[in-house]
């Protein structure tokens, strides 16, 4: 049994598109029978065509340090963005 706590999966092209690409952001317990957490999964993944990647909090990292590379990952995509806007 498992506990969802928060689970979003977005496409990153349109849907007319023949692309394929998708952002999933997932936080969840497993619960045993008798309501012990066991284990908790939090990940961000980003897919595409070619390859696909997982940034996974693990035991050993505290949520908010996990939090400041989340916060950290969209700061520097934005400079990204920004850069490639600058470009053309």
């Amino acid at each position: 049994m498992s506990r969802v706590d928060y689970n979003s999966r977005q496409f990153l092209n349109p849907p007319s598109s023949h692309y394929t690409g998708s952002l999933v952001c997932f936080d969840g317990v497993d619960v045993t029978n008798q309501g012990r957490n066991l284990d908790r999964y939090t990940f961000v993944e980003v897919s595409d065509c070619h390859g696909k990647v997982r940034i996974h909090k693990d035991n050993n990292l505290l949520m908010r340090e996990f939090i400041t590379k989340l916060r950290f990952m969209a700061h520097e995509l934005n400079q990204f963005a920004n850069h490639l806007e600058n470009m053309e």
